[in-house]
């Protein structure tokens, strides 16, 4: 599998994220509403604008090698520099990170 391209296309990942079909782990809920007072809708507004120029890298889930993960690094993400991670399991999108960078 190339590192040059997400493993989820980026579209799938923003029409979960329209449909309400979208976790949100509770560290990663944390952080966004420590660093940028973000709640689950602004997180899921977030999602909507993200961008396949944003794509950092695809990894294999640590405890679950059948599983990837997607890093993004997303620069002035509405107003805000964002580092976050996010795999679609069962039709969901998880997002596992969501952070300042």
């Amino acid at each position: 599998m190339s590192n040059r391209e997400p493993f989820y296309q980026i579209t799938r990942v923003r029409r979960l994220a329209q449909e309400g079909k979208c976790d949100v782990l509770g560290r990663a809920r944390r952080t966004a509403l420590d660093d940028f007072g973000w709640n689950y809708a602004d997180i899921k507004r977030a999602i909507k604008t993200l961008q396949k120029k944003d794509f950092l890298k695809t990894e294999q889930k640590y405890d679950n090698p059948g599983l990837y993960v997607d890093f993004y690094k997303a620069r002035g993400l509405l107003g805000e520099n964002v580092y976050l991670h996010f795999r679609i399991e069962g039709g969901r999108l998880i997002i596992c990170s969501f952070k300042r960078i």
